[in-house]
This record gives C-alpha cells, sequence and structure tokens, in this order.
C-alpha cells in the first residue's frame, strides 16, 4: 500500500514538473512577438520622420520659387509714371486754370498768320503779335483780323534792327514809326515793344518808352522748320505764367499752333495777350523793364 501511494505522489510530482516546463517555453514566443512589436513600431517612427523631412525641404523650394516669380513686377527705372513725378502736377491738372501768352515776331505774312489765327477763333484763345512795321501796309486786313479778334498788336521796331546797336535817335525811329502804323491801321494804342533779337542793353532800356517783353519759352520754330519739333519745344517746356515765343512766317509754325493749342487748353491752359498775363497775375510793367513771364 505504502508502495502504490508513494507511486502516486512521484506520478503527481512529476506531472507538475513537466507542465511548469511547458509554461516556460510558452512564454518565450510572447517575450519574442513583444520584441518584434516594438522593433516594428520603432521602424514606423523613423519612417514619419524621414517624410517630414521630405515635406520641409518641399516647402522651402516653393517658397524660393515664388520669391523668384515675383522679382519681376517690381516698376524699373525708367517707368513714365516715375518720371512724371519730376513734373508739377499742377501742369497738367485741367480742373487748375493756367495762363499762358503766345506770341508772335516778325510777321504780318497772311498765308502764316490767318491760318494761325483760324486756330485761335477756333478755340476761344488770344495771343499778342509783335509785328514788323514795314510789313503792314502788305498785310493790314490780316492786322485788323487780329484785332478784332481781341489779340494785341506790338510793335517790333519798324525794319527789325538790333536797338543796342543804333543811336538813340535811330532807336526812336524805329520804335515810333512802327507804333505809328499799328494804331493807325487798328484804332487802338499799343503798349508793348519786343526789342529784335531780345537785344536790350541799358541804353536801350533807360530810351525805349515801353515795356521790353522777352520769353521764357523758345520753340526754335525759326530754326527747326518742322511742326513736331516745334510741338514738342512747347510741350516740354511750357508753364503757368510763360510767354512761348514763336514766329508768324513758317508753315510748320502754323501747324505746330494748331496741334498745342487744343491739347494744351484740355489740360486747364487758357491763352490770354501778354498784358492780360501780367494784369491777372497783378504785375504793374514799367516802362524799359524787361518781363518773361508772370508766375502764380
Amino acid at each position: 500500500m505504502k508502495s502504490a501511494a508513494l507511486r502516486k505522489i512521484i506520478s503527481i510530482a512529476l506531472c507538475f514538473s513537466l507542465f511548469g516546463m511547458a509554461g516556460c517555453v510558452n512564454d518565450k514566443p510572447v517575450d519574442s512577438q513583444t520584441e518584434s512589436t516594438s522593433s516594428s513600431t520603432s521602424t514606423t517612427t523613423t519612417t514619419t520622420t524621414s517624410t517630414t523631412t521630405t515635406t520641409t525641404t518641399t516647402t522651402t523650394t516653393t517658397t524660393t520659387t515664388s520669391s523668384t516669380t515675383a522679382k519681376p513686377t517690381q516698376p524699373s527705372s525708367t517707368n513714365p509714371t516715375t518720371t512724371s513725378t519730376t513734373r508739377n502736377p499742377r501742369e497738367d491738372d485741367p480742373s487748375v486754370e493756367k495762363l499762358v501768352a503766345l506770341t508772335f515776331d516778325d510777321g504780318p505774312y497772311a498765308p502764316v498768320t490767318n491760318k494761325i489765327l483760324d486756330t485761335l477763333e477756333k478755340h476761344g484763345a488770344k495771343a499778342t503779335f509783335f509785328i514788323v512795321g514795314n510789313r503792314i501796309d502788305n498785310y493790314a486786313s490780316t492786322v485788323r483780323r487780329a484785332s478784332s479778334l481781341g489779340c494785341e498788336i506790338a510793335s517790333h521796331t519798324w525794319s527789325h534792327k538790333n536797338l543796342s546797336k543804333l543811336t538813340v535817335a535811330q532807336m526812336a525811329e524805329e520804335i515810333n514809326k512802327s507804333v505809328n502804323k499799328i494804331e493807325a491801321v487798328t484804332g487802338k494804342k499799343v503798349t508793348l515793344v519786343r526789342p529784335p533779337e531780345g537785344a536790350a542793353n541799358d541804353t536801350v532800356k533807360n530810351n525805349v518808352p515801353y515795356p521790353l517783353i522777352m520769353w521764357s519759352v523758345d520753340s526754335m520754330d525759326w530754326k527747326n522748320r518742322n511742326v513736331q519739333k516745334n510741338y514738342d519745344a512747347v510741350m516740354s517746356t511750357v508753364f503757368d505764367g510763360s510767354i512761348i515765343l514763336m514766329h508768324d512766317l513758317y508753315p510748320q509754325t502754323a501747324d505746330a499752333v494748331a496741334k498745342f493749342v487744343p491739347e494744351l487748353m484740355a489740360k486747364g491752359y487758357k491763352f490770354v495777350t501778354v498784358t492780360e498775363l501780367m494784369e491777372a497775375r497783378g504785375v504793374t510793367m514799367q516802362n524799359g523793364k524787361k518781363y518773361s513771364k508772370a508766375r502764380p
């Protein structure tokens, strides 16, 4: 009996021993799987980090490209808008009335003077004509027409001599003969003189009993004999209160006048006589003194 009981105890002990060994064997795969899962997770994290780095690089490249594309939209130094800022905006503002005195020397000469008068009449503009006395008899009707349109007729001497080279007596004769002839034809008093070539030394200033009218804008039409050049010369230098010098002897001058008068009027310019310009600006002209402009 004792032997049978002992065998039974030994049999149970062996069973427990074998069961424990099986349990140890089964634990190892679980630990191995856990390590594998951990390793897999680590790999995923590494991949994610790599993806993030690639995305950052792409973003940087996109930003650089965008910056490069924007550069051509910047204005260049030759942009017309930049250039125009150097000009007084008031000069091109049609809402501001600007006065300018358009003047003509050396006429009259009917074929040209009348064409200029056509333009002035069409646009309600005025001008001052400094005429040479010995030409009046040939074009008396043209002189009267200019006067009747409200234009100012003034003296450019009798025979266009340089007054600075004359004696006082000769100077007086040049002025007086011209003034008398103009007044006889127009019935209006002459109040202004423009010395030929603009020559006026102290002797001239002390002996000519009229204001001496010069200019601030020179069209150079006598030299250019070109419509576009005459036009450009005026348009590029005209300003409020300027006195423009031209000559009513050349067809190109008349054509240039027909071109720039309406354009300047559209910019707010009003064409007046020299006397009207000075009066509007409160300038009291004095005999023997030079005048070339009357700014606001």
